[in-house]
């Protein structure tokens, strides 16, 4: 997405508003895939601690919402690790939507 707007020279911000909304909704995406697949796997890494870092940064609240993720994943019961991944992911997702981004 990134180079398919680097030559876009029009007044505004609003090429880097797409291309921040893009990265967050890969960041979602990303998200989502850690919840379901927590209860099989250990899905802390440090493609998890970047996306967390980027949601602490961009999103209202987020410093508590990856903070409530890195517990869950934490949790040492799978099914219960991954529900609570699922609803901090849900609860991470909200933020964005009303945010509006």
């Amino acid at each position: 997405m990134k180079g398919k707007l680097g030559n876009v020279s029009f007044g505004g911000n609003w090429s880097e508003d797409i291309l921040a909304k893009d990265q967050l909704n890969n960041i979602l995406d990303f998200l989502d895939l850690v919840a379901r697949n927590c209860a099989d796997e250990d899905m802390r890494s440090d493609r998890l601690e970047h996306a967390l870092t980027y949601v602490s940064e961009h999103i209202e609240k987020g410093e508590t919402l990856a903070e409530a993720l890195r517990k869950a994943l934490a949790l040492f019961e799978p099914l219960q690790r991954q529900k609570a991944a699922i609803r901090a992911v849900r609860l991470i997702g909200r933020s964005v939507r009303e945010k509006g981004t």
